[in-house]
């Protein structure tokens, strides 16, 4: 067992301080993990592989690490940017394809989820919430809690301003990620017996951070059995290591250039989750995702936004609930778009 003291929980100290390691330690840590892990289950193992940023630059670590046998696993929800699929397809070494399918083999698809569970909107957290504050079977104390806190205080309340989506005209849900991404991958480690590295970063929102920080980078047991190597690493870290290593990245995200205070950025997408997500929507400014995709990918933006009855998406409802923009003058004319600027547009929660 390749267990360490300090990986089952970090106090707040350490994991600042591994958040603010030297390069080369940094590097060298993660490639102990990534070792460690590979060991402990006799190298019954495989990466999580999303074809994004971070998980290709753990790609290229495991692969100098371990080789080229370790099976970088993809699962194509049908929400992924097209160019994400094309790239990842080109993954060195084991690949493997997999993709979301009910009991009897169908394949599941995001319109599926939103009909069954609702639309991902404003966060995981707040979706959650509201899912369970509609249609769970909860206790009056815990309805409470969710509502107004407790003794303990009002750390898990849902936010005043997303109460109106418990009265919505359409359902909020988070369980669009457990039945696109993780249960097809809890279906391959049940059905291969091995265990995922993944590449979660501590950048990617404080729910994560904080998780990493109560188990450090190897999960060996509990109900999520994990390597997360480069928890600690910022975002500024994985765009160094493709500078240094020379990496192919994804052509979505564009070029990687460098500020005159010395900060790395992406000239295109900065992050490449679900094409169809709204979560974290409401706070990008404009042009946001959506009206991005109006641009770079018009067909997937006329699926996104075509009502339910016809067969889209009916992204449109929950967005303007919300009052989140999505359209631009490209999509709409520029003549109606100067009309549309007019119009006040505020929804019940974006006041």
């Amino acid at each position: 067992m390749f267990i360490k003291e300090d990986d089952l929980k970090l106090n707040e100290w350490q994991f600042s301080q591994r958040k603010y390691l030297p390069w080369e330690t940094k590097l060298q840590l993660t490639k102990t993990r990534i070792q460690e892990w590979y060991d402990n289950w006799g190298g019954q193992v495989y990466l999580s592989y999303s074809g994004g940023l971070d998980s290709t630059v753990l790609l290229h670590l495991i692969r100098k690490t371990l080789g080229e046998d370790v099976p970088a696993v993809f699962s194509n929800t049908g929400l992924e940017f097209p160019e994400i699929v094309r790239f990842a397809r080109k993954a060195h070494g084991d690949f493997k394809e997999i993709e979301p399918r009910d009991k009897k083999g169908a394949r599941i698809t995001y319109r599926d989820v939103v009909l069954s569970e609702g639309y991902p909107l404003v966060s995981k957290e707040t979706a959650m919430k509201i899912r369970k504050l509609r249609h769970g079977d909860l206790s009056d104390r815990y309805r409470n809690y969710l509502l107004n806190g407790d003794e303990r205080g009002s750390f898990g309340v849902l936010p005043k301003k997303w109460r109106c989506l418990l009265n919505a005209p359409f359902d909020t849900s988070e369980k669009c990620c457990d039945v696109m991404k993780k249960k097809p991958f809890i279906k391959y480690t049940r059905e291969t017996g091995r265990v995922p590295f993944i590449g979660t970063t501590q950048d990617e929102g404080f729910v994560r951070a904080r998780l990493y920080s109560h188990t450090g980078c190897n999960v060996y047991d509990g109900k999520t059995i994990k390597s997360q190597p480069m928890g600690f690493w910022t975002k500024q870290d994985v765009l160094r290591y493709v500078i240094e290593n020379d990496l192919e990245i994804c052509s979505v995200y564009g070029d990687i250039k460098r500020s005159p205070c010395g900060q790395y950025y992406l000239s295109g997408e900065q992050r490449t989750g679900c094409m169809f997500c709204a979560f974290g929507a409401h706070l990008e400014p404009e042009p946001n995702r959506f009206q991005r995709m109006a641009v770079t990918h018009p067909g997937y933006y006329r699926l996104c936004f075509k009502s339910l009855e016809n067969g889209g998406l009916g992204m449109g409802v929950p967005l303007d609930y919300l009052g989140i923009p999505y359209e631009t003058w490209e999509s709409v004319g520029q003549m109606n778009f100067a009309d549309y600027l007019n119009v006040e547009r505020k929804g019940l929660c974006g006041k």
